[in-house]
């Protein structure tokens, strides 16, 4: 198993009780900078070229997917561990509703009137897409006692169509799990003996530009870092070997490079990190 060197440079992402750190640190030599009117520049050459992009699009949008995920799943893993204070909310439509724009319209009329019934409540809320085109919304609820709110009285508050409230519990890898509800996607019924899931599918649905996620103000960010692994090791007291590593290949302007990933998880010291973080505003 290959692991990262002590000295080398990394990017770290520290959240909830998770160090991950890569070497894909973008510090690599850039051989070609994008500029105004869909053209580049070699900048070993000086030379000017038009963009074709006829053929890229859909494989950079896979690729921004993909990363908004990797994103939103350190995200939550960093704010929702389970617990009688977190619920995970799915909200859907009778009628067919495929724009973007109306559906975070409705879930913000949502969220003033939950918020009005139950007091401050902190959200992750995110977008999926249907086969058929329409949309619905996953949302993850936590405030700082316990929260009770009954799946009747939650369909009330959204009236748009239907609900399923369901309790985080502690042992649910939240954030993991999350992800592999959102990319893939389930062929056949519920119920059908037939039933398969093709892995990743559904980040092919998701349009470009499309803001997969929104937060409420309340939502703590992730630490990101970009120093050798030594300093990561010694800063936040990372004292064993990682829980998991890999090392992909990647296509990039210098060629083809390797990047290694390390998950150091259940680090300790990193309660006493993120409790001391000041509370940010409420929206």
């Amino acid at each position: 198993m290959t692991q990262i060197d002590s000295e080398r440079i990394v990017k770290a992402y520290i959240y909830g009780d998770t160090v991950e750190m890569t070497t894909a640190n973008g510090l690599q030599e850039q051989k070609i900078k994008v500029i105004e009117g869909r053209r580049y520049v070699n900048l070993q050459t000086g030379e000017i070229f038009d963009m074709d992009t006829s053929n890229q699009t859909r494989l950079d949008n896979l690729k921004s997917t993909k990363q908004t995920m990797k994103k939103l799943r350190r995200l939550v893993a960093h704010n929702f561990t389970g617990g009688s204070n977190q619920l995970w909310v799915t909200l859907t439509y009778r009628e067919h509703v495929t724009s973007p724009s109306t559906v975070y319209k409705d879930f913000k009329a949502f969220i003033r009137k939950l918020r009005a019934s139950f007091g401050n409540v902190e959200y992750i809320a995110v977008i999926e897409p249907q086969a058929s085109g329409r949309w619905h919304l996953h949302v993850l609820l936590k405030n700082d006692s316990t929260l009770l709110i009954p799946n009747e009285d939650m369909a009330k508050l959204w009236s748009k169509g239907f609900t399923k409230t369901k309790r985080l519990r502690k042992a649910d890898k939240v954030g993991n799990y999350l992800i592999a509800y959102l990319s893939n996607l389930q062929l056949g019924d519920e119920n059908s003996e037939n039933k398969s899931v093709v892995k990743g599918a559904r980040l092919y649905m998701y349009p470009k530009g499309i803001r997969i996620y929104r937060t409420s103000r309340g939502i703590e960010k992730t630490i990101e870092l970009t120093t050798t692994k030594e300093e990561i090791i010694s800063t936040y007291k990372v004292n064993s070997p990682p829980n998991f590593t890999r090392t992909t290949k990647h296509s990039t302007p210098n060629g083809i490079k390797e990047y290694t990933t390390e998950f150091y998880d259940n680090v300790k010291s990193l309660s006493d990190t993120f409790s001391g973080a000041t509370d940010r505003p409420k929206e």
